[in-house]
């Protein structure tokens, strides 16, 4: 990490935008990565015009960064934890049962089962309540709400995500979603959600396990105080392969939660 630099100006940023982020709060969102200039990144901050929010990972507070962001008003919003599942190990046996059916929708069939996305949208909005953003105190739940709704309905769009694997009723609500990342050699559990009065009947781990795939690892993030998604996906074959610190700054740093 270089702490010497030359005059900066906020045309010679050290961050790049976050498009993503930024449609979801409506003002600009940045993001930053290890290694990095703490001189020059204080100066685009002081140059930075409110309202503005920004993002980083350390690995941990030992890292050499991590004093010199918090000087600089970062706050750690989570602890995470990386997950793998390696490859080669057996697939258990789904559950069997008649109050919901699996659907994988591959990338290509996007467009046509676009009648999901408001359920998946609407789903990830009210039940998953427990991210980087809803534990941020300076963010609304409204707006960690719809970063989570567009985070799963930019799978229809064809922005993130190469299949969508589904839990949907014989009315068919939908009751669970897991949207996959998929490369040559491993898969991602990119984001998982069920619906509170259908946790505990096997939802979560049917739609873990029909992503599965042989000859590839299988990755997920988790947070380190959540001890039931830990014991979950330890009982799956996962383990945890690294720790990271995500740290939060806003402009101006508000004395509250933000209203909605």
């Amino acid at each position: 990490m270089s702490m010497n630099t030359a005059q900066n100006t906020i045309e010679q940023t050290v961050s790049a935008p976050d498009s993503f982020l930024s449609g979801a709060f409506g003002y600009p969102c940045r993001t930053a990565q290890l290694p990095l200039d703490i001189e020059s990144l204080a100066l685009e901050l002081t140059q930075t015009p409110a309202p503005a929010f920004m993002w980083i990972k350390v690995p941990d507070r030992t890292d050499p960064a991590f004093s010199a962001l918090e000087d600089l008003g970062f706050r750690v919003a989570v602890e995470e934890i990386s997950y793998e599942r390696p490859k080669g190990l057996p697939v258990p046996p789904a559950r069997t049962t008649d109050d919901y059916a699996i659907r994988t929708v591959p990338l290509a069939d996007a467009a046509r089962h676009a009648q999901l996305a408001g359920q998946i949208g609407a789903l990830a909005a009210d039940n998953l309540t427990t991210s980087r953003f809803h534990q941020d105190p300076l963010i609304s739940d409204a707006t960690a709400g719809r970063v989570k709704q567009r985070w799963a309905m930019n799978f229809f769009a064809g922005q993130r995500g190469q299949q969508m694997i589904v839990a949907i009723t014989p009315d068919g609500r939908v009751v669970g979603f897991n949207q996959v990342l998929a490369g040559p050699t491993h898969k991602v559990i990119d984001l998982i959600c069920t619906a509170d009065d259908f946790r505990r009947r096997g939802v979560a781990r049917a739609l873990v396990t029909a992503m599965f795939e042989d000859g590839k690892t299988t990755r997920v993030g988790s947070q380190a105080n959540n001890t039931a998604a830990d014991a979950f996906y330890r009982s799956l074959g996962f383990q945890p392969v690294a720790t990271s610190l995500c740290l939060h700054w806003h402009a101006p740093l508000p004395s509250e939660k933000a209203n909605p």
